[in-house]
């Protein structure tokens, strides 16, 4: 899905043709409000707003303001749309409809509206109102000029920034102008009137104003122009300043004081200038009366005018306020407010409403920290409760983890402990074939051969299990007769005398045979195995180039000291080198009155289980 940088304010309500506009809230709070207020209706991006016609949904703005934004179609592309970062005046064209149609229809009339779209203007330039047979044509766009012959056919109003040529102005002696202004989620219309030299007074509401029957816009500023012309019986073109007369100095100077007041906009002082002007009627005549009635009224009207202005506001913020409409009495409060700086203080009705507003806003406020304050509570026992259930399942990893470990480490005992166990088999099965024992003494071993199988278990191999039960069985065999022939026992039988005895070997085989051995000592204290190309490597001329039956015989006095119980050294080279076990490690076994395996499988098992005893009995020499 892509991401929408566009930040539409105005959109359309329930279809892409209607002209029916709203402006969403920039505030995130304002937000949530305005989507209660509109839940069941449908945003678009309507065609007469210069849209591309596709719906709409209201994004909640965390680092930008809230927008509308386009819904992505299926493929997750952004529609083709026109409309970039347009302000809420972008839809001011169809706020026209929405302004004046009550109050059109309210004098008689009946409007037809019509969003002239221009090839080189924007859509909503132009604004067309048909009153039967005559025409209204408002000009919203700055950068579409209007054109004065096309206009002679309707009134024209304009836009508040608009330009029309000052001569223009001059001839039609004054030009109607609109402008819009936000009013909560919706556009308010205000009119005004501009004379020349004079500029446009602004603010009048439609409820001032009318429709004439040859279809012309009349605000009070038309009328009183309108009133002064047909009394004076002139041409619109106002006489220059230096060919009016001028009364005496102190009403001149009070009446320029009056209009500077006004210019600025100062309300407060206009009232005391302009009761101030009248305590002087009774004692001026002439022109200088004439000079200070028209500043009085001039004061009194721009006085009416700021009345109507703090009337509607307070009107506006009464309603706001009962129906308790936070957005719309956060937004007139400060505007009322500003009044003041320039006008009166209140009044006790005005102060009432006032408070009202205040105690409202301060509930709303202190209603939203309360939502604050539990929406972070709630954050924060979900945060708790989070690390409640990591520190949970951290223990329970830990638990099992430690479990797992004990388990290990009991398995790796256990193997020990039968390795031990096979060895001491293949010790006691040793003693018991090359000693000559007495029968209590062979029971003896017996039973500890029998203890030693059973803890060894599977890893006995089956010709290891096979010397047990022989020598079980012919320990409970019954004693023989007296008369007869003692046999000999199997430790007593005479072994094949293969190798050449020790006492007969050469010189040179006798410090081979202690540098072999330790080589075999270093290697099972740094539990590793060997072979014999890395013995030779090692001890170099220590050890010469000798012949297999050599080897055997250097390996068979290596291994003469070593206790009955105890694993050959030599199991290493077995260990190292499999070749070597198989073709030489048998013989050193035999010679030494060892039970060496037929088997290949079960010759290995008794190298691996040799090699560990090795390495657990040198660990600590």
């Amino acid at each position: 899905m892509g991401v929408d940088n566009r930040q539409i304010q105005t959109a359309v309500l329930e279809d892409p043709e209607s002209d029916d506009p709203v402006v969403c809230p920039t505030d995130a709070d304002e937000l949530d409000e305005f989507r209660e207020e509109f839940s069941g209706t449908t945003f678009w991006c309507g065609v007469l707003l210069g849209g591309c016609g596709g719906q709409l949904l209201t994004r909640r703005g965390n680092v930008r303001v809230s927008h509308f934004a386009h819904f992505p179609d299926p493929d997750g592309l952004l529609p083709e749309c026109g409309r970039r970062s347009r302000d809420v005046a972008s839809a001011d064209h169809l706020y026209v409809r929405t302004a004046t149609q009550a109050w059109l229809r309210g004098q008689g009339h009946t409007p037809r509206y019509r969003y002239i779209d221009q090839d080189d203007a924007p859509v909503g330039s132009l604004v067309e109102i048909e009153l039967d047979g005559h025409t209204l044509l408002l000009h919203m766009d700055p950068t579409t000029p209007p054109d004065g012959d096309a206009t002679e056919a309707g009134d024209i109003i304009l836009g508040p920034g608009v330009h029309i040529d000052h001569h223009t102005l001059v001839r039609r002696g004054y030009v109607n102008r609109v402008k819009f202004v936000s009013s909560g989620n919706q556009r308010v219309m205000m009119l005004g009137t501009e004379l020349p030299h004079v500029g446009t007074d602004w603010d009048f509401e439609l409820a001032e104003c009318t429709v004439d029957e040859q279809g012309r816009l009349i605000t009070p500023v038309v009328t009183c122009f309108e009133a002064a012309r047909a009394a004076r019986g002139q041409a619109p073109v106002p006489q220059p300043r230096s060919k009016k007369a001028e009364g005496p100095v102190q009403i001149g100077a009070l009446t320029r004081l009056i209009n500077n007041a006004v210019q600025k906009k100062e309300t407060a002082a206009v009232r005391q200038l302009r009761d101030t002007a009248q305590l002087q009627v009774p004692r001026c005549e002439g022109q200088a009366l004439e000079h200070l009635q028209r500043a009085i009224d001039h004061a009194n009207d721009w006085i009416h005018q700021q009345n109507r202005v703090r009337r509607r506001f307070f009107a506006e913020l009464d309603e706001a306020v009962r129906h308790g409409h936070i957005f719309n009495v956060s937004s007139l409060t400060p505007q009322v407010r500003k009044l003041f700086l320039r006008d009166v203080a209140a009044t006790p009705q005005e102060a009432g409403i006032l408070q009202a507003a205040d105690t409202l806003l301060e509930e709303a406020r202190r209603h939203a920290a309360q939502k604050r304050r539990a929406a972070d509570e709630r954050r924060a026992a979900a945060a708790r409760e989070r690390e409640e259930c990591h520190a949970a399942a951290a223990e329970r990893r830990e638990a099992e983890a430690q479990e797992r470990h004990a388990q290990l480490v009991t398995q790796a005992q256990g193997r020990k402990a039968r390795n031990r166990a096979r060895g001491q088999v293949q010790s006691i099965t040793g003693r018991l074939r090359r000693e000559e024992l007495s029968t209590e003494q062979q029971k003896q071993l017996v039973e500890e051969l029998v203890l030693a199988a059973k803890e060894a278990g599977d890893h006995l191999s089956a010709a290891e299990q096979h010397k047990v039960n022989e020598w079980v069985e012919r320990i409970a065999a019954p004693a023989e007769e007296p008369d007869t022939p003692k046999s000999t026992s199997p430790a007593a039988q005479p072994q094949p005398a293969t190798l050449t005895d020790p006492a007969e070997l050469p010189a040179h085989l006798v410090p081979a045979a202690a540098a072999v051995r330790g080589a075999l000592k270093k290697a099972a204290r740094e539990r590793t195995t060997t072979s014999w190309n890395r013995l030779e490597h090692q001890l170099g001329s220590a050890l010469p180039s000798l012949s297999s039956n050599e080897r055997v015989q250097v390996l068979v006095e290596a291994d003469r000291s070593t206790a009955g119980d105890e694993p050959l050294l030599s199991s290493l080279l077995a260990a190292g080198d499999p070749h070597f076990a198989y073709q030489y490690y048998r013989h050193v076994l035999n010679a030494l009155g060892l039970d060496a395996p037929d088997d290949d499988e079960d010759l290995r098992d008794v190298v691996e289980a040799d090699t560990e005893q090795v390495f657990t009995d040198w660990r600590s020499r």
